[in-house]
């Protein structure tokens, strides 16, 4: 069986661009009442990969515009022409060089690689980090699942993202998704992601009451001519 080591391909002012969609939102759950804030939007980036070395590389992204439904108050949309910079490895380890994530779910965009070469229906366990590059409790499961039937060049993944370890019963399976990674070009060629999970917390200023959030997105990202 054929093994693959899979790695992002750095070169300078190398330029990807994609369309983004996200919908879904945030719902919060109180004594009080209940908030409702959707999300219902489409993005257009682009991303230029501006110095790089051996290790890891410097990549400018760009909103290029931004769609969104009416009832999503302008400000809290992505602000169109806005750039952020993040730092990735050859491995797909993302740090938002300024600290914020350049949209609401960045961090779901771009899949994180073993240092070991894959076969069809390996796994491995990665542990998802913030924008900042701090661990959270999140992980991420990833299955190479082999190469898309209709282009040879395109390698697909499946994603699983667990609110702990998987080997821990006490996780929640909280998404699914799946990568598609362009083999010949060394980079992303697209994803699709369904993530969902609820929390529940007491009130900062009433231990005894409790409020809950429940947080649905669909972030589908495609690669654009």
């Amino acid at each position: 069986m054929s093994s693959y080591l899979f790695r992002y391909g750095f070169s300078q002012n190398k330029q990807m661009r994609y369309v983004i969609s996200i919908k879904g939102g945030v719902d919060i759950e109180m004594p009080m009442g209940n908030m409702n804030n959707p999300i219902n939007m489409e993005m257009r980036i682009s991303q230029k990969i501006v110095s790089f070395d051996a290790e890891q590389a410097i990549i400018r992204v760009v909103i290029d515009r931004v769609t969104a439904d009416r009832n999503i108050p302008a400000d809290s949309l992505p602000k169109t022409g806005v750039e952020s910079v993040m730092q990735m490895d050859r491995l797909g380890t993302v740090r938002w060089v300024d600290g914020a994530a350049a949209w609401q779910g960045a961090e779901h965009s771009m899949m994180r690689f073993p240092e070991q070469a894959l076969e069809v229906g390996d796994s491995w366990v990665q542990q998802v980090e913030d924008s900042s590059g701090a661990a959270t409790t999140f992980h991420t499961r990833y299955s190479f699942a082999g190469v898309d039937e209709d282009n040879a060049n395109l390698m697909i993944f499946s994603t699983e993202l667990f609110s702990g370890h998987p080997d821990n019963p006490a996780s929640g399976l909280v998404g699914k998704g799946v990568f598609s990674y362009d083999d010949e070009e060394k980079w992303i060629h697209g994803c699709s992601n369904h993530i969902e999970y609820r929390y529940r917390m007491p009130m900062p200023d009433n231990s005894g009451a409790f409020f809950t959030t429940t947080t649905v997105m669909q972030i589908e990202m495609e690669r654009l001519a």
